[in-house]
């Protein structure tokens, strides 16, 4: 029977894990998913926790038939759990109006989102908090020998509960979400706490009908006598432990991406290791009953394997150098040199400290809910504290060590319970006071400094050495930021931000061009464009494309992290360039969707650069629920437009999220940003077309029209030829694909079936000849575009061409360059092909003279002035560039071309004959000398 009930624990800590991983997601829905949201919610679940415990405390063990109450505890956490789960997403649209009037006051806001949170979650989670305490009552109420079994009942019944809590993680993020969806893995959850019960209560018949006593009825009330030691001990022990995993979890996305599966292996590894050591605990106290006396010692331990793991942990991020983590088995191997030896020793921890409280009680029941009341309690205040004082206050380094510290406290406060003059206990003091000697200052810093530079220099393809610098690292409450500043030429540079160990976005023209397309297209084709919301700072660039226009009156800006929006002060040093100083700006420190939920206000353009989707909880921003609710809050004839980055998902997700926006807008339509980034747009009925004036005026305006040119975007007419389709060809392309739904979230990981699916997805956008036939054929063209600038973009899907074979990594052939040269106006595209760019052309603007002699400088001169056609004046300063050795057969080749270029052919002859050795067989040659004989005879 005892074995029996062991097992029905282990699904019973399946169960909850499962509960409470999808009553957090459910929450973030409801109340938002920003730092203070999700913390507030673990506070409320821990408060009911504790709730549950302190019950325990009062009960103590008059309970004379616990395991039937412990059943009727399961089936209440069973019938809430699934309550929960499906009622909490509407929760957050029937509190809306009652939130709303206290957006404006965080702390107010923070304080309702707690009770309410506290009351959702109070019956399952005070039904959670009651079963450990009743079923060690149940078990150790049964004695062998008349001798007290309480120390290795807690350990077998702790340890195999968070085991159970280890298979739920697992299956919950590998198995159910992705098979029955959110609200049945619910229900499959629910009929585990019913099974359970239902062993539960079968147990119980069977021991009253064999005659079993019924556990003896005892004081209700918890004795004085139970010393403040343990209960400080535990109280501090949970406190270590959850502020410990809050950092260590940031100290792993530092090596891993923070995709869902990420956090799921990490938790698992701390439950895993919490686990073993409840179970380790059990063993030792069934040999050595006083086995509880080393609870000092166990926490010395604890402290100085805190440090020993932390110096391990940068010795692996030492090897791991650009690499960055992303399968589960790194992601396990890591995390358990991290996490796993602590886990293990706090698990040990829990089980020597409940002895000890049981050792000066005279209730089992009162000592297990003492026990975990303390820690539960501990566990709270620890995880608030490691994300929004720790972290923010000392930083990932320092906080480890004050973790340490803590577990030296916690040690040292039981010292007298430890015999001292033991050797154990010596040794164990020794060990900790070494290791806090002995820590590791500096170590991080040192690779924080360097890591990101080459993550970034492998991402770019570029040498580590010299290509970026960290300008900034900010340590925030909710991740760390890394500000990289990447020189150009002299005064020129971009800017990178890393968030964790993941490149979110830069400044540099490619990411402009794409993220500022999402306000020159509606700047294009809306006709009163006023009001406008941003959801998702980054670095800037589609905030700068809105204040850099006059025709917003007002520009909200949603950022779920208050250091994203400070740190723009890093790449704007100026408050004049500082898209976040103008004074039509509006700052909100939210979650982007939680904001759209309680908001009352109407936009006339709704737009976002979020992180990558599979990024963990960013599936929320993708789904047909969300967009939904960005169609609500538009204006009559708004418009959104949609970051959809194919390279970060499979074929299949892309069409799940196609699906999920065009269910949302019924105008949906899809455009080229540049390579794989690419635009969902949308609108609330929006009608047109507008004049053609109207639509060509952001390129008459300084400094739009610059930017317009730095980022590609040259004239008005390349705007039609991104056009890749609408509606109809849409939902054509996704016919049989769900779409993505709150419901599925795990379909933001789906693979596609193959990779010619992938492949004939992409010749679908990339073919530019059957998108300018959509194009032409399109009613939302038709009906926004004006009809001159329709026929004048047909030409531009040809150029549109070339720069898809670039912006995909396709080789480069000259061709391509001579086309756009001698058929087209466009300069920015060559500029691209010739390794060049407007970014790098600024970096000329302001150099010395004798700066200008070098020649690096006169190659990137001559490839501008080969794009303006100016070719006579290109061959002059490529022949300068010629010097360079690294740069000869390249110059030799576009100085020759130029010349073509000028119709000096003879002279592009002469300049080949004189330099023969330097002109290699090749396709180029074999081109150029096809248009004009530029090879000598054989």
């Amino acid at each position: 029977m005892i074995p029996t009930l062991y097992g029905a624990f282990f699904l019973s800590g399946c169960s909850a894990l499962i509960f409470e991983t999808l009553w957090f997601r459910q929450a973030g829905l409801a109340f938002g998913n920003s730092v203070w949201a999700s913390s507030l919610v673990l506070a409320g679940f821990m408060a009911g926790m504790a709730a549950g415990n302190g019950l325990a405390v009062r009960l103590g063990d008059r309970v004379r038939r616990p395991l039937r109450l412990y059943a009727i505890a399961e089936v209440a956490v069973a019938l809430s759990g699934i309550a929960l789960v499906l009622g909490l997403p509407a929760m957050g649209g029937t509190l809306a109006p009652v939130l709303r009037p206290l957006m404006g006051s965080l702390a107010t806001l923070n304080v309702v989102r707690l009770v309410v949170a506290f009351l959702v979650l109070l019956i399952p989670a005070t039904a959670m908090g009651i079963t450990l305490p009743l079923l060690t009552h149940a078990l150790t109420s049964r004695t062998v020998a008349g001798k007290t079994r309480f120390g290795p009942v807690l350990g077998q019944l702790y340890g195999w509960n968070t085991a159970g809590a280890v298979a739920g993680v697992a299956v919950t993020e590998f198995v159910l979400v992705g098979l029955l969806g959110i609200r049945g893995t619910a229900i499959a959850a629910g009929l585990l706490n019913v099974a359970v019960a239902a062993v539960a209560f079968w147990i119980d018949r069977r021991w009253k009908d064999a005659g079993v006593p019924a556990a003896p009825a005892r004081s209700a009330s918890t004795p004085s006598a139970i010393p403040a030691d343990w209960l400080l001990a535990a109280f501090g022990a949970g406190f270590a432990l959850l502020a410990l995993e809050v950092i260590w979890f940031r100290l792993l996305l530092l090596a891993a991406i923070g995709y869902s599966s990420t956090f799921a292996v990490m938790l698992g590894t701390v439950l895993a290791g919490i686990a073993a050591g409840g179970l380790a605990g059990g063993a030792v106290l069934r040999r050595w009953p006083d086995a509880h006396l080393y609870a000092g010692p166990a926490a010395w331990l604890a402290g100085a394997l805190t440090v020993g793991s932390y110096a391990v942990f940068l010795l692996r991020m030492t090897a791991l150098s650009d690499h960055l983590v992303t399968a589960v088995p790194e992601i396990l191997a890591i995390g358990a040199l991290l996490m796993l030896p602590v886990a293990l020793v706090s698990g040990v921890l829990f089980t020597l400290a409940g002895a000890g409280l049981r050792a000066g009680s005279a209730s089992d029941t009162g000592a297990v809910g003492t026990l975990t009341f303390a820690n539960t309690l501990g566990s709270a205040l620890g995880s608030l504290a490691g994300g929004f004082l720790l972290l923010p206050l000392l930083g990932m380094e320092r906080a480890v060590f004050a973790i340490a510290v803590i577990y030296a406290a916690t040690g040292a406060l039981l010292w007298a319970r430890t015999a001292p003059r033991r050797p154990h206990a010596i040794g164990a003091l020794v060990l900790i006071a070494a290791a806090l000697a002995a820590f590791p200052f500096g170590g991080l810093t040192t690779r924080l400094q360097r890591f990101p530079v080459e993550r970034y220099a492998a991402l770019r393809g570029t040498p580590s050495s010299g290509a970026a610098t960290v300008e900034a690292i900010r340590e925030g409450v909710a991740e760390t930021l890394i500000y990289l500043k990447a020189p150009i030429l002299r005064e020129a540079a971009t800017h990178a931000l890393f968030v964790n160990a993941t490149s979110m976005a830069d400044t540099d023209w490619e990411s402009r061009r794409y993220m500022k397309l999402y306000v020159y297209w509606p700047m294009a084709l809306h006709p009163h464009l006023k009001r406008g919301l941003l959801i998702a700072y980054g670095v800037g660039n589609t905030a700068k494309a809105m204040t850099d226009s006059a025709a917003f009156s007002s520009i909200d800006v949603v950022d779920i992290s208050k250091d994203v929006l400070t740190g723009s002060s890093v790449i704007y040093p100026k408050d004049a360039d500082n898209p976040l100083r103008d004074p039509r700006v509006r700052m909100h420190v939210e979650d982007g969707r939680y904001f759209l939920q309680t908001t009352d206000q109407r936009f006339d353009l709704i737009t976002s650069e979020p992180p990558p989707p599979r990024s963990a909880g960013v599936v929320n921003l993708y789904t047909r629920e969300y967009f939904r609710l960005i169609h609500a809050r538009l204006a009559d004839g708004g418009m959104a437009a949609y970051w959809l980055p194919t390279h970060t998902i499979s074929g299949d997700v892309t069409r799940s999220v196609i699906k999920a926006f065009c269910d949302a807008f019924e105008d949906c339509s899809l455009w080229h940003g540049i390579g794989s980034e690419l635009m969902l747009a949308g609108t609330r009925g929006a009608t047109g077309p507008v004049s053609a004036a109207h639509f060509a005026a952001q390129w008459q305006t300084l400094p739009v029209l610059r930017e317009l040119r730095a980022v590609g975007l040259e004239r008005p007419e390349q705007l039609g030829a991104l056009f890749i389709g609408d509606a109809v060809f849409l939902r054509r392309l996704t016919a049989n694909t769900p779409p993505l739904v709150d419901d599925r979230p795990k379909r933001i990981d789906a693979l596609s079936a193959s990779a010619d699916d992938d492949a004939e997805l992409d010749r679908a956008f990339t073919d530019v000849d059957a998108c300018r036939s959509r194009f032409r054929a399109s009613p939302l063209i038709g009906r926004l575009f004006p009809p001159e600038i329709i026929e004048a973009s047909l030409p531009y899907f040809d150029f549109q061409r070339h720069i898809n074979a670039y912006t995909h990594a396709e080789a480069l052939s000259i061709d391509r360059v001579h086309d756009l040269l001698t058929n087209s106006p466009l300069k920015a595209p060559v500029l691209w092909m010739l390794a060049s760019s407007a970014d790098l052309q600024r970096g000329i603007e302001v150099a010395t003279p004798k700066e200008l002699g070098e020649p690096a400088l006169q190659f990137h001169l001559g490839v501008r002035l080969l794009s303006e056609r100016s070719y006579a004046a290109a061959a002059r300063v490529f022949g300068e560039a010629h010097a360079d050795a690294g740069l000869r057969q390249q110059a030799l080749g576009l100085r020759a071309y130029s010349y073509c270029l000028a119709g000096q052919p003879d002279r592009a002859r002469a300049l080949v004959v004189a330099h023969r050795s330097d002109v290699p067989t090749s396709p180029f040659w074999t081109w150029l000398d096809g248009l004009c004989q530029v090879l000598p005879p054989s």
